[in-house]
């Protein structure tokens, strides 16, 4: 049970991370990627950074704020989540995909 929730909140981390990576530096975009999308391990990316995973570790967990942040104060992920919600309700096919498309972009 704990690694299903686990695994639930690292999809929600890169939910966000898709919504506000462009607010994020290069590097704190880098970092996350390795960590949470190419599921790097700490230990592989301070080798690759040249660093120690201390650093790696605090690096990562400082963009997991960040992104925390962001959504606390743009509430991007909540308002799309609300209106998937709202067009599961929908009888109309024609007003679903008109949320769907206002949704993906």
């Amino acid at each position: 049970m704990l690694y299903t929730f686990v695994f639930m909140k690292d999809i929600e981390l890169i939910r966000l991370y898709d919504i506000y990576k462009g607010l994020l530096t290069e590097k704190q975009s880098e970092l996350f990627s390795s960590y949470y999308c190419l599921d790097l391990s700490l230990s592989e990316i301070a080798e690759t950074e040249g660093t120690s995973r201390q650093s790696v570790f605090m690096a990562v967990k400082k963009v997991k704020q960040k992104l925390l942040e962001y959504e606390e104060m743009l509430k991007i992920k909540e308002r799309e989540d609300k209106l998937v919600s709202l067009s599961l309700e929908i009888e109309s096919k024609e007003l679903k995909e008109k949320i769907r498309g206002i949704i993906n972009g």
